[in-house]
């Protein structure tokens, strides 16, 4: 008798979202991909691509394409007669336990005399968790994956709870508390030591944090300061300065010794000096990160003087200095698992199967990097990603398009799936974990916000200030990310004062629940009325006030297009005119 098997990986947001680096994260996610891609390798070599439903490769050559893409924590398998379903998903958990213990001796055994070797590998081994679950495949195939994937959702909650082999009076790893260091660093020149092995000082990490850590990429990953300042070298570029940056980066540079050099090759930094020298030198409260100028404070008080005076030079052709902010981008399916219940057979999920991962995962990081940004994760219909603010819009837009696009053969009677995405525009030193939880916030706002789903949601977090969050509809007329630039542009062009918004969002938040909402708009187009702008765009706005709501929704996506608008001047992009924002 045939048998469904699905074989669930994890743990997949919590090990990823432990990181204070974006190369963490981005080497956490990395990881799980590929342990899956490992259990899938072992998995096709027993039951041929026929059998692979979940992903659904249609040889060994398209799996390498699906794991170059990344493969989501779950897979689904149908077994043919004859094989043991118990015994296969013994064999694919092996096989990503085997992985994941392979790379861990590779990436420890180059700084195997800092480890307590044992210690580290056991934590690694012991990371993993993988549960499986099967049954008979037999009532039709809908109702057999339902009962599979109840079945697999009990078996995790029935979790195993085995005594760690690794228990010592070691410091706990700074990033989870959960597990010891297992760091075996000198007493007298630790830090220094640290800061060689990419640590920061006083940093103790665990087996799993040191293997994202010194997991090798191919070009490296941008950082959040990479992409804060992504805008200001747009800027730099455009006004033909390149050269007086770079000029003035190898003089820093000169000045911090080795340490200042970088090795960021990832094809978002691939046109930019920060490739090769650390972005850190251009922000000047970061420069006393640099060891040999916190131990020398003439050295760093001449390298503050060249900063200052590239500033001079480059004003005012260029905004100075670099932003500080940058968007963090988390994306997931809407109807997703409606969309699976309604597919009929094996083979009707494995079109769909490949349609998600070759039509959408795997264009993903394509249009990340067309638009600056830096792809962490994609795996089926999840995305996470890294964004500089100027371009971030227009990247949430590209990417709710293509899965829709994707997606469309599958809906039914106009329910196809979409995509909800949170955008959380956060300051480049806020902790990463911060910021990954105000992404996720964002995402859940978008699919529960009123209508559901299909949403883009903003967040906002400034450095002083309450945090604001926005949402809008994919299929509203404009959509929230051409209302959001256009604000920008009309605060840029100087259009709207900076004012406007807070006193309507004062005026709703004094009166707002007092009046009805047709007077609460009549009284904010007084206050329109009463500001010096030019009649046109006065009624551009006015046109957004209807009722009481469209007040309180105009005033904060005029605050939330602020941060925009400075990306957007910095990076010297044009201001759009009213015709040409008519001709949208």
């Amino acid at each position: 008798m045939e048998h469904l098997l699905a074989i669930a990986l994890g743990p997949v947001q919590d090990f990823i979202a432990t990181a204070r680096r974006t190369r963490d994260l981005y080497a956490g996610s990395r990881l799980l991909s590929e342990a899956a891609a490992e259990a899938a390798r072992a998995l096709l070599s027993e039951v041929g691509a026929e059998g692979l439903i979940f992903p659904a490769p249609q040889d060994p050559e398209e799996l390498e394409k699906l794991a170059g893409a990344g493969i989501p924590n779950v897979l689904l398998v149908r077994v043919p007669e004859g094989k043991d379903p118990k015994a296969l998903g013994e064999k694919a958990l092996e096989a990503a336990r085997a992985y994941l213990r392979g790379k861990a001796e590779e990436v420890f055994a180059r700084r195997r005399e800092h480890l307590l070797w044992d210690e580290a590998l056991a934590q690694v081994e012991d990371l993993l968790e993988g549960y499986y679950a099967y049954l008979p495949l037999e009532g039709g195939y809908p109702r057999a994956r339902e009962r599979l994937m109840a079945l697999l959702a009990a078996r995790k909650n029935t979790r195993d709870f085995a005594p760690v082999p690794w228990g010592s009076e070691a410091y706990k790893s700074s990033l989870d508390g959960a597990r010891e260091s297992v760091l075996r660093l000198p007493q007298g020149e630790a830090d220094r030591l640290r800061v060689r092995l990419g640590l920061r000082p006083g940093e103790y990490l665990s087996g799993p944090d040191l293997l994202k850590r010194w997991w090798e990429t191919p070009h490296g990953f941008p950082s959040t300061t990479h992409m804060a300042a992504r805008p200001f070298w747009e800027g730099v570029r455009r006004a033909g300065l390149e050269a007086v940056l770079r000029e003035a980066l190898e003089e820093l540079g000169g000045l911090v010794g080795e340490e200042a050099r970088a090795e960021v090759h990832h094809p978002a930094l691939r046109d930019t000096p920060f490739a090769e020298w650390d972005v850190r030198l251009l922000y000047e409260s970061r420069l006393e990160e640099f060891p040999s100028l916190a131990e020398d404070p003439g050295l760093l008080e001449e390298a503050r003087d060249r900063l200052r005076a590239l500033w001079r030079r480059l004003s005012p052709k260029v905004k100075v200095p670099p932003g500080a902010y940058y968007a963090l981008l988390h994306a997931d399916g809407d109807r997703m698992g409606e969309t699976l219940d309604g597919l009929p057979s094996p083979e009707a999920r494995r079109r769909f199967s490949n349609a998600l991962a070759l039509g959408f995962a795997a264009r993903v990081k394509d249009i990340v990097e067309a638009h600056g940004g830096g792809l962490v994760y994609s795996g089926g219909d999840d995305v996470l990603a890294l964004l500089p603010l100027h371009r971030a819009l227009e990247a949430a837009k590209a990417l709710a398009e293509r899965f829709r696009e994707t997606m469309a053969p599958f809906g039914r009677e106009g329910r196809a799936p979409s995509l909800s995405v949170g955008l959380a525009v956060v300051h480049h030193l806020e902790p990463l974990q911060d910021a990954l939880d105000l992404a996720r916030r964002a995402e859940k706002r978008a699919k529960e916000g009123e209508p559901k789903r299909n949403a883009l949601c903003v967040a906002y977090s400034p450095r002083s200030g309450a945090e604001r969050m926005v949402r809008g509809r994919w299929d509203e007329d404009p959509p929230l990310t051409r209302r959001l630039l256009r604000y920008a542009d009309l605060l840029r062009a100087g259009e709207v004062p900076s004012r406007a918004a807070y006193e309507l969002l004062a005026l709703v938040r004094e009166v707002g629940e007092a009046l009805p909402g047709e007077a609460l708009a009549a009284e904010a187009l007084r206050i329109l009325g009463r500001k010096e702008m030019k009649g046109a765009y006065r009624e551009e706005l006015e046109a957004w006030l209807r009722t009481g709501e469209n007040v309180r929704r105009l005033a904060e996506e005029l605050l939330l297009a602020r941060p925009f608008a400075e990306a957007l001047d910095q990076a010297g992009v044009p201001v759009e005119s009213r015709e040409v924002w008519d001709a949208h």
